[in-house]
């Protein structure tokens, strides 16, 4: 299969199941997405982390069709250390990157895009969660970049707009959920 084709099915393949999973729990994302937002931000980012992986796990359940409510969210937190330090270290490497040239920490954003789903999805640690992310990437550059690109862009618009975050972040999150477990070679959501 040619990195053409196969960047056409990841992209294609996961924003369309993106979709259909974000529209039959449209109430259940936002609230859940009000929930990190809120969290991350009392605790000044502190468990900014934990919540996403919280809120990778609610996504996990969902494509198994299992029952989910948004302070499932919170089931991140059994998580707390791995996600705390991945959030550490990406932040550093991301800061020194930019002080750099900008570009650099650019390119360790992203490879480091799926950090936090291996982190919820193969309760990995930090370091081998930045790893699992960079190997992942450098596998598959042009589909991730294509796909990490389009969720750039969403989010882009999602965050110029008023409210527009609470649609565009949860979607965003579960486009990457998806892709994820394409990468990494499952084949159906019970593998995950």
């Amino acid at each position: 299969m040619t990195d053409a084709i196969q960047t056409e099915n990841l992209v294609e393949s996961s924003l369309r199941e993106s979709w259909e999973l974000f529209k039959d729990d449209l109430v259940l994302y936002l609230v859940a997405t009000l929930l990190v937002f809120v969290i991350s931000a009392v605790t000044l980012g502190i468990c900014a982390g934990p919540m996403i992986v919280g809120f990778i796990q609610l996504v996990r359940k969902r494509m198994r069709g299992q029952e989910g409510t948004a302070t499932d969210v919170f089931d991140g937190f059994s998580e707390f250390g791995a996600s705390l330090i991945a959030m550490i270290l990406i932040g550093i490497g991301v800061f020194i990157g930019s002080v750099l040239l900008v570009l650099p920490g650019l390119i360790f954003g992203f490879i480091t895009a799926f950090t936090f789903h291996a982190i919820a999805l193969d309760g990995l640690g930090a370091t081998s969660a930045i790893g699992q992310s960079y190997r992942l990437i450098k596998e598959n550059l042009a589909p991730s970049f294509a796909l990490l690109l389009i969720v750039a862009v969403l989010n882009a618009i999602g965050g110029s707009i008023i409210f527009g975050s609470l649609l565009a972040t949860p979607f965003s999150l579960i486009v990457m959920t998806i892709a994820y477990q394409r990468l990494r070679g499952a084949t159906h959501a019970d593998s995950i």
